[in-house]
């Protein structure tokens, strides 16, 4: 069916159907619906409107602002399951060192500090990993809202959950783990603005961007929870579970949902026509995972165990002042997150100018050599301030550059990959993403 064909049969009045519709069963139909906003004068400009384009609600069009309300719900729940992801993360070391705190666990054996870190880690990366795979799968399959919602009530019970168990390290661990499965927003919602923006490529990449700037600033703010409660290091996690509520009723008012059955319209069939092509995208994923290996040199291993431990733990140990507080360490750990703001505003014109590619490279390089400084500033000896404040300063001024190449992972796989299967191949670039970070 042309567009002439279609804005006929919307003025014959047969669109019934209205576009925002929560029982739909599949985001792919969005893509099998009409691509643009049509009106009876057939003015239209088919390369930048969103995919959304035409409801039958009340015979009147869907605009683009609608759709940016939708992209900006998935956005705030993107956000939210940062800091569910987050709340906790920078009291992590002060919990596992029994006698340090009134909450600290009582015990972590077998397990010495650094290992019961890393055990935690571990479990809510593994839990991360399969939440990408299931949900990406399941997007394609019931849709992004649903997968969204379910997503958003998953996380509020087992943030409760966390609390519940607060006095034992191995249900801590166990419900860390349930946490985890329910932590691919950020997938789910990357893949919905491919979707809803895939007659505009240069709309898609940009919240594709601010998909990935919100997670980092949502884990920022989730990190800067533990100073709002000084006094509980599991207090926070109540305060997440209420926003993931939130963000639950905030999807199921906002998030746009196709109607059942459009006409059909071919608008760029080249898109429409992508077949999958496995050896790309694997090679996408691949690439990004490396990437990613090397970003996490800088965060978090330049954080815990370097930082901690250089310029706090070895002083606490030999019962000396140390260098860094506990507050100075949950500020910095929690505030890099804010790193995330420019490398977002700076990557669509970075790659318009340089090309996905160099720009990529040149991330990397600098990433390379800011570890090679971290290193160095490390080993000094003994530590001081200076140094202390030259490594910070090094990961601050550096990470930001880093970025660049991790946020463009999502705009290259949506090039290679179908409409039916974008949430899925988002989901498996992050899985890779957090099993990557854990392999480190």
């Amino acid at each position: 069916m042309t567009i002439e064909d279609a804005a006929e049969y919307s003025d014959r009045g047969d669109l019934t159907t209205p576009l925002y519709d929560p029982s739909c069963e599949d985001d792919s139909n969005i893509l099998e619906g009409i691509g643009t906003t049509i009106s009876s004068s057939n003015n239209v400009d088919n390369d930048k409107q969103p995919i959304l384009g035409t409801s039958s609600l009340s015979g009147k069009s869907i605009s683009d602002e609608a759709a940016r309300r939708a992209a900006y719900a998935a956005i705030f729940a993107v956000f939210v399951d940062a800091i569910n992801l987050m709340c906790i993360a920078p009291n992590l070391p002060i919990m596992v060192t029994p006698g340090l705190h009134e909450d600290s666990f009582p015990s972590t054996k077998p397990l010495d500090i650094a290992t019961a870190q890393y055990a935690h880690d571990a479990l809510e990366a593994l839990g991360m990993v399969l939440s990408n795979f299931v949900f990406g799968y399941i997007a394609d399959r019931i849709g992004s809202r649903k997968a969204l919602l379910l997503l958003m009530i998953g996380s509020s019970c087992a943030s409760v959950g966390i609390y519940l168990v607060r006095s034992n390290y191995w249900y801590f661990l166990a419900m860390t783990f349930v946490n985890g499965l329910f932590g691919s927003a950020a997938a789910i919602a990357n893949g919905y603005m491919f979707i809803v923006y895939k007659n505009d490529r240069e709309t898609a990449d940009e919240f594709g961007g601010y998909v990935m700037a919100t997670l980092m600033v949502g884990l920022t703010v989730g990190g800067l929870f533990t100073l709002f409660f000084p006094s509980s290091l599991f207090l926070p996690l109540l305060l997440s579970s209420a926003l993931c509520f939130l963000a639950f009723v905030v999807c199921y008012i906002f998030l746009l949902a196709p109607s059942a059955s459009p006409p059909e319209v071919d608008l760029e069939p080249d898109d429409d026509n992508i077949q999958l092509d496995k050896r790309a995208i694997a090679n996408v994923i691949i690439g990004a995972s490396f990437d990613h290996l090397g970003t996490l040199g800088i965060y978090p291993l330049a954080f815990s165990p370097v930082m901690y431990q250089r310029f706090f733990l070895d002083f606490q140990i030999a019962d000396e002042d140390p260098i860094m507080s506990h507050n100075a360490y949950r500020w910095l750990f929690s505030m890099i997150g804010l790193a995330a703001v420019p490398a977002a505003l700076l990557m669509p014109l970075v790659n318009k100018k340089l090309g996905i590619a160099i720009s990529t490279v040149t991330s990397n390089v600098i990433t390379a050599g800011a570890i090679v400084a971290l290193l160095f500033v490390a080993a000094i000896e003994p530590p001081t301030h200076s140094s202390f404040i030259l490594y910070a300063t090094i990961i601050y001024a550096t990470f930001p550059l880093a970025l660049l190449s991790q946020l463009s992972s999502g705009a290259m796989l949506d090039r290679v990959t179908p409409h039916d299967q974008k949430s899925l191949a988002q989901g498996i670039n992050n899985s890779l993403y957090d099993f990557s970070s854990e392999f480190c």
